[in-house]
């Protein structure tokens, strides 16, 4: 199984980037549209802040995009090796649907791993040192 320290339990489970036991996002349902890639401003475990600074998370466009592509690849191979007497028009048709089903998934996620990415993993106590930009008193 996962270890709790891992960066794979934060991202699979979305949590806290910091001490990966707190809630990340405001829902924990991705299909939630009213909160849909609404992040905590802080940790309710460790108390930690989310975002060192303004636009932070706008990198995650990138694991965004490298998500897509994964899936369109994914999703066109597997429908060529299922439907291999389709049409084009059916394969274009199965990779767009699976992008708007799994947008809202794709983008949680791409927080979640572009926060993992960036911010070390530091347990629930308070580190000695600890950059206060990270810290709310």
């Amino acid at each position: 199984m996962l270890s709790k320290e891992s960066a794979l339990f934060a991202v699979l489970h979305r949590k806290c980037p910091h001490c990966h036991e707190g809630e990340f996002m405001v829902s924990r349902n991705p299909y939630d549209l009213r909160h849909t890639g609404d992040l905590l401003d802080s940790c309710p475990v460790c108390h930690r802040r989310y975002s060192p600074e303004p636009g932070f998370y706008i990198g995650g466009m990138y694991v965004s995009y490298a998500l897509s592509v994964a899936l369109c690849i994914t999703v066109y191979i597997l429908a060529d090796l299922f439907l291999p007497n389709a049409g084009d028009t059916v394969h274009i048709i199965c990779v767009l649907g699976s992008l708007v089903i799994l947008a809202p998934v794709l983008y949680t996620w791409s927080k979640v791993i572009w926060a993992v990415l960036f911010i070390p993993y530091k347990g629930v106590a308070p580190v000695p040192g600890e950059d206060p930009k990270w810290v709310i008193h």
